[in-house]
């Protein structure tokens, strides 16, 4: 199994922010992968950063989903439900 590693990192520019991951591939996969990268004229990681870019838009809210963030919404505005921020909650569990 190779191993292609997109490290958890974070890069800011002005543009922009990027984050590395590892993940895993079979050969296989990887082989298809550079096949593929290579019809289309791009490096293997360059292909692989398109087609996750294009798979992670490609998707519809469902209405259920649509409904449920609605009411979630009408419930913080009514002072129902309270949200507590991700740097609050760091700072909490740390004590």
């Amino acid at each position: 199994m190779d191993i292609i590693r997109i490290f958890v990192v974070s890069i800011t520019n002005m543009i922009t922010t990027k984050n590395r991951k590892e993940i895993s591939l079979d050969s296989q996969t990887l082989a298809i992968l550079q096949i593929q990268a290579d019809r289309e004229g791009r490096k293997l990681k360059n292909y692989m950063e398109q087609i996750l870019k294009e798979k992670a838009n490609d998707f519809e809210l469902t209405d259920e989903y649509k409904t449920l963030m609605d009411e979630m919404l009408e419930k913080q505005s009514k002072g129902i439900v309270h949200y507590t921020s991700w740097e609050d909650f760091k700072s909490d569990i740390s004590k």
